[in-house]
């Protein structure tokens, strides 16, 4: 069976491109790392490395291991870390993965947190859907909190839904559309700002028009940064989607909401684990915590404006 040097004399022949640099790399000497190279070779049954004259180069088989070889030294590296820590006198660490809408949420539930375990670690990223879904596979945070409508279904994860929220047009308080129902025929000629592909705001947006037999609109701009859509929405009068429990991430922009006929979207909001992994009484203190964060959040939401029609 591999072993982790193995894996790292792969990762250093990978990185060199040559036995010579990646020997230096490892302090080994050329033909015991060639031999190392080899036996992970027959390890797989597959050839690992193209020899050409200016040095090595990964075979498909290669670039397939990398991904894997790298996140298994990265969790020997850090179970050394955490080990390290609990007997330096740690409660343990929470590894926390959040999209950005989200964010305000999970620093107030490590607020908390900290008042019953102040000796306790915490690693938070912030990343969309599916940069999020990759931090999870390579196990680089133990639990996600963000938008789930395309990890539900998913049996690589065990996901528990802890809020949902109906997801609301944006446009500026002055504009016609304001505090109104408008319908498709009414959104014709209107320019969007959006998020980017494959996140739900954006998702749902295209399979009702899709679903309507009608051409998407035009988006003029397309960011995943809270910031930027408010000012277009302001500045430029643009369009935009917003799930109704994130509105408040707009309120400095004079931003209004509307209703679209018949668009019954919802984001659904969860906390998104590996299946097969145990939870520690660290993370389950955390994701208690956020539960409630989240559910009195949800229960008295920041209501979008509306105005008269």
């Amino acid at each position: 069976m591999a072993n982790p040097r193995q894996y790292a004399h792969f990762i250093a022949v990978l990185e060199q491109g040559t036995l010579l640099g990646a020997a230096q790399m490892v302090n080994l000497s050329q033909p015991a790392l060639s031999k190392s190279i080899l036996t992970l070779e027959d390890e797989y049954g597959v050839k690992l490395f193209d020899r050409h004259p200016r040095g090595l180069m990964p075979t498909v088989y290669g670039q397939a291991l990398e991904h894997h070889a790298r996140r298994i030294l990265f969790d020997i590296d850090q179970s050394k870390h955490d080990l390290t820590a609990l007997e330096a006198g740690s409660s343990g660490r929470v590894r926390i993965g959040v999209g950005q809408a989200l964010i305000k949420f999970v620093e107030d539930a490590l607020v908390e947190l900290e008042t019953d375990f102040p000796d306790a670690n915490h690693t938070v990223i912030t990343s969309y859907a599916e940069g999020l879904r990759l931090a999870l596979q390579e196990n680089r945070v133990d639990v996600v909190l963000g938008m789930v409508n395309r990890l539900v279904e998913d049996e690589e994860f065990v996901t528990t839904i802890v809020a949902n929220d109906h997801i609301v047009g944006l446009c500026h308080q002055s504009h016609p559309l304001a505090g109104q129902e408008v319908s498709l025929e009414q959104l014709r000629g209107q320019d969007w700002v959006v998020p980017e592909r494959g996140e739900v705001v954006r998702s749902a947006l295209e399979a009702f028009y899709l679903l309507n037999r009608e051409p998407l609109p035009r988006f003029k701009v397309v960011t995943n940064i809270p910031d930027v859509v408010g000012r277009f929405v302001r500045d430029f009068n643009l369009l935009s989607l917003s799930p109704s429990g994130s509105f408040y991430e707009f309120q400095n922009f004079g931003v209004a909401s509307f209703e679209i006929k018949n668009f019954q979207f919802e984001r659904q909001i969860g906390l998104v684990r590996r299946a097969g992994v145990a939870i520690n009484p660290l993370s389950a203190a955390f994701e208690k915590l956020l539960r409630k964060t989240l559910k009195d959040a949800f229960e008295h939401p920041v209501a979008p404006t509306r105005l008269q029609p």
